[in-house]
């Protein structure tokens, strides 16, 4: 009885959720041009950094209390959780595009079926469609580069972390082998670029932004959530906070300040900005941090546990629905009406589509829905065409003048077949 009690348990870390929308927060503001969030590219690599921290952190534990990792089921719970929203994202914008744009759509078949198979990131380097040069419209799936990185990491990551548990039991051989990889990642970044060169190939490459997730999976060894203890001295937990609030401080300024021209962000920026991402995870997860209860606020949780869903949603409509290349032009109403629509499809795929789906009874789930509410769901989806209409057609009827100083972010002249573009 005893041996149960103190087993480790898996902890639920809302101040993680705050976190999470914290960072898509600055990527939808970085993709709606809002001078704000300039840097709002950086709340990729954030998410880079919680992935490699908190899927780490479930492996170990479960070898810790198993002696054993299912990597099958590993591979299910991902699928499970991440491909479904991404799909009905895939299906939507393919008929819109059918209906609308369809040269568009032949010419953008090899960014859908790469993105599909977790491959997008490889396929805009070989085909060297740039993020930052290059001109047509922009494609409404070009974000989708960087669940194309994660997923490679969901698929190697256990079997390495498998092996390295079995052959060598010492933690600190483990964090040593991450650390040189990670170390090498960053090398190969800041190596790769060149000053006043297109840097696509760095940005994209699993590669070259490999070391993100890599020291957030370094940060599970040395502070794992399931050891954390809240007994601790009042000054140890202020110096938690003051690091946490210096940590979000530091990721704010720059998300403001950066941008995706500068040259430091390619040489060091990105791993700074991993060690300082890491460094606010370790206050967040741990459940004496006042500062953890502060970013679980209800506001910053809802948009956390959506954020994947908005991250999914987001792009395509801000490109669908946008008269220009990029947004630089759009009035304070637009992009409202953008934010909006795309909150609403992120809350709908999730309560309709993810947490059936990863839950294990989206069948259960329809039919309650058939049974009780398909009033309510025709009307719900009646309003979001409506919505989606209107937001199309406002925004395409006004033509504002492009902003030269502001980075576009399109992909190449579908004439030349080589479409797509980077989402950051």
């Amino acid at each position: 009885m005893n041996g149960e009690q103190n087993r480790p348990m898996k902890r639920y870390i809302p101040g993680l959720d705050g976190l999470r929308a914290m960072s898509v927060l600055a990527v939808i503001g970085y993709h709606l041009d809002l001078k704000w969030a300039q840097g709002g590219l950086l709340g990729v690599g954030i998410f880079f950094v919680l992935s490699g921290y908190l899927i780490t952190d479930q492996i170990i534990l479960e070898y810790k209390t198993k002696n054993k990792i299912s990597i099958l089921n590993f591979w299910n719970r991902r699928i499970r959780r991440l491909f479904p929203s991404m799909v009905c994202m895939l299906l939507l914008v393919a008929l819109w595009l059918i209906m609308t744009d369809f040269p568009r759509l032949q010419a953008l078949e090899g960014d859908f079926l790469s993105s599909l198979f977790y491959m997008n990131n490889w396929y805009l380097i070989f085909h060297e469609v740039s993020y930052f040069e290059s001109f047509g419209p922009a494609s409404p799936i070009g974000h989708l580069w960087s669940l194309s990185i994660e997923e490679q990491f969901y698929l190697v990551w256990p079997v390495v972390l498998l092996i390295g548990m079995k052959l060598v039991p010492r933690r600190g051989k483990i964090m040593l082998f991450i650390l040189i990889l990670a170390s090498i990642s960053a090398i190969a970044m800041a190596v790769m670029y060149e000053p006043g060169m297109d840097p696509s190939r760095v940005y994209y490459g699993t590669d070259t932004r490999a070391f993100a997730i890599l020291i957030g999976t370094a940060l599970a060894f040395v502070w794992p959530s399931w050891k954390l203890s809240d007994r601790i001295s009042p000054s140890a937990r202020a110096l938690l906070d003051i690091n946490g609030v210096l940590g979000i401080l530091i990721l704010l300024i720059l998300i403001g300040r950066s941008n995706e021209y500068d040259d430091w962000l390619y040489q060091f920026g990105f791993l700074y900005v991993s060690f300082v991402t890491a460094a606010v995870i370790a206050v967040l997860a741990h459940p004496a941090s006042r500062l953890g209860k502060i970013m679980a606020c209800q506001p910053l949780t809802w948009i956390g546990k959506r954020s994947y869903s908005l991250y999914v949603w987001h792009y395509p409509v801000i490109v669908l629905s946008s008269p220009t290349v990029n947004t630089g032009g759009l009035g304070f109403t637009q992009i409202l009406l953008q934010v909006t629509m795309s909150v609403i499809l992120s809350a709908l795929s999730y309560k309709y589509v993810e947490e059936p789906i990863r839950r294990g009874n989206f069948r259960a789930h329809l039919n309650l829905v058939r049974k009780r509410n398909m009033g309510k769901s025709l009307s719900g989806i009646a309003l979001m065409i409506l919505l989606y209409i209107f937001v199309t057609w406002s925004m395409n009827t006004t033509k504002p003048e492009p902003d030269s100083d502001v980075p576009v972010i399109t992909q190449e002249t579908i004439q030349s077949d080589d479409s797509s573009d980077g989402g950051g």
